[in-house]
């Protein structure tokens, strides 16, 4: 539910700062608790006095301090502070740990089936029609002769945002360099990049339609099938 903000006209145009700080003071009092909903755009402006491009400066700092979070099709929400510590320190273990290979598969048979579901039971629309964006993004570039990848790791990242679940987009930021690695070996010929990019269409139809299980399990194959592909070119190079 979005939540309504009894605050004040900023002084001077452009001091988004002077946002920041009230909004910070009202979660600081509990006017604003973990999970509430700022008020759109628009209504910020109108209600600080300021313009549109001030609210975004202010919604940017407060966002980078960890603070609030933008969720496509959905708003700004209010975040908890026990969670954001939390997912800035797994982020860091992980980071730190540079993890191997087979440990990377295994973090994300782990975590992505789990994103999958959750996406499926709470994408918005804004958040569909961008996934849907990438994986015709992907197919454009696999047309093309390309392996995709990038478009291939938009994906996956947008998937994590349309679960709803900040740990998760945190940890996936974190694997991202990791999880790459993993993608561009999988991807070196056409018939895997088309396979690829057939399994995220499955996925995606499934998180599109609200298909718990069906994006679950979408996931789950699409990742064994890019593992088995992955540790079988290792075996057969002698790795």
């Amino acid at each position: 539910m979005e939540q309504a903000m009894d605050v004040k006209p900023v002084s001077r145009k452009g001091m988004y700062g002077e946002i920041v700080l009230q909004i910070k003071a009202m979660i600081d009092r509990g006017e604003l608790r973990p999970g509430d909903r700022l008020p759109p755009e628009r209504r910020l402006a109108g209600m600080f006095a300021v313009s549109r491009n001030t609210v975004r400066e202010a919604i940017k700092a407060l966002a980078e301090q960890e603070l609030v979070e933008s969720r496509q099709g959905a708003g700004t929400f209010v975040r908890s502070a026990d969670e954001a510590r939390f997912a800035a320190t797994l982020a860091g273990v992980i980071l730190r740990a540079r993890p191997s290979l087979r440990d990377v598969f295994e973090a994300r048979k782990l975590i992505e089936p789990e994103i999958a579901a959750l996406a499926a039971r709470h994408a918005s629309p804004g958040i569909i029609a961008r996934i849907e964006a990438a994986l015709d993004e992907q197919e454009r570039a696999v047309r093309r002769g390309e392996t995709g990848a990038d478009h291939d790791q938009l994906l996956h990242g947008l998937l994590a945002e349309a679960s709803g679940n900040t740990v998760f987009c945190e940890v996936v930021k974190a694997l991202h360099e990791d999880f790459i690695r993993s993608r561009v070996q999988a991807l070196q010929s056409q018939e895997r990049r088309e396979a690829s990019l057939a399994a995220h269409r499955t996925i995606v139809e499934a998180v599109r339609n609200g298909h718990v299980m069906q994006a679950e399990k979408a996931m789950r194959d699409h990742l064994e099938e890019i593992e088995a592909i992955v540790f079988a070119r290792d075996h057969r190079s002698g790795a």
